[in-house]
């Protein structure tokens, strides 16, 4: 592991305190663990849990595997490749539906309205000013099945806009603000790291679609599946005590996250430093999933209505 800079070190301190007495009943030998993670911010806290050591203080030997996204590594989940993985709720929800045992642990990133890490943006020199403006033009996101496109969808009902009149198409986040500049898109939904880039130069925000939701929810969740968490609660509590711990470092310690960050992202850290950055949960809470299940059913991006206290595992 590398070196630790005195505030990191710190932290690491703190969080271990924190962990005296579940560290007492860990087994001598570290446990063998593999998870799934997306190299991003709001994905972020395993990488930090791993460099810090915080993984192993809690007896865990953990193998990370790097996915694309939350869908690839539920997939890999529900084939018995990984034990535990992290992402949308709504992805997990529609597993369940199809008969796959996902189940949530802890929460992951959350979103909040103080700091978006997405929102909805237009080119500087655009006159859109209200979301009716947006009619008959077109506006991209990165997946038109997500939670993203059904935040957006919301937002601009909510705000006035008749959704069947706008176009929406899915495009890349690096091609957004070059199509914004062009004119050929109208708006553009970004996300960090991709979002403080364009602001910095030919883009402004419009609106903040996520609030739609709420104005703080779970991003990202932790799961497993029901038949690796029945054959291991010891270790599942050990792996949350662990990522809580990591968390609550990661919250107050952005400029070190950003270092551990940008090497396993490869973005350069002064380029971290001026995104919005991701809070990360300390709790498993049903109201902090309910909002995302509700609009992706809403707008169809999760077929059957699901409530959040049935996804949840007892005792997390």
């Amino acid at each position: 592991m590398q070196h630790l800079s005195r505030s990191r070190a710190l932290g690491v301190i703190a969080a271990g305190a924190a962990m005296l007495p579940r560290m007492a009943s860990a087994q001598s030998a570290p446990v063998a663990l593999r998870m799934g993670s997306v190299a991003a911010d709001t994905y972020a806290g395993g990488y930090y849990a791993l460099d810090l050591g915080l993984f192993e203080r809690a007896g865990l030997s953990v193998e990370i595997t790097p996915f694309a996204n939350g869908a690839a590594m539920a997939a890999a989940a529900a084939g018995g490749s990984i034990d535990v993985g992290i992402g949308d709720a709504t992805e997990l929800a529609n597993g369940i539906s199809r008969g796959i045992p996902f189940v949530l642990i802890a929460g992951g990133g959350v979103y909040s309205s103080a700091a978006p890490t997405t929102t909805l943006c237009v080119a500087k020199a655009s006159t859109v000013a209200k979301a009716a403006d947006l009619e008959g033009q077109t506006v991209a996101v990165v997946s038109l099945v997500s939670l993203m496109s059904a935040g957006v969808k919301s937002w601009l009902t909510q705000n006035g806009a008749d959704i069947t009149k706008i176009k929406f198409v899915e495009m890349p986040f690096p091609q957004m603000p070059g199509a914004l500049s062009r004119g050929v898109l109208a708006a553009a939904t970004l996300s960090e790291p991709i979002m403080s880039d364009a602001l910095a130069a030919d883009a402004k925000v419009f609106a903040k679609p996520y609030d739609a939701i709420a104005k703080q929810f779970y991003i990202s969740d932790w799961f497993t599946t029901r038949d690796w968490l029945a054959k291991n609660p010891d270790v599942a509590k050990r792996f949350v005590g662990a990522i809580y711990d990591t968390a609550r470092w990661a919250n107050t310690h952005h400029d070190d996250s950003a270092a551990i960050l940008s090497k396993y992202t490869k973005i350069d850290v002064d380029r971290i430093k001026r995104m919005n950055r991701s809070g990360y949960a300390t709790d498993l809470k049903a109201s902090m999933v309910q909002p995302v299940l509700d609009t992706a059913f809403k707008y169809k991006v999760l077929g059957t209505a699901t409530a959040a206290t049935s996804m949840i595992a007892k005792g997390f």
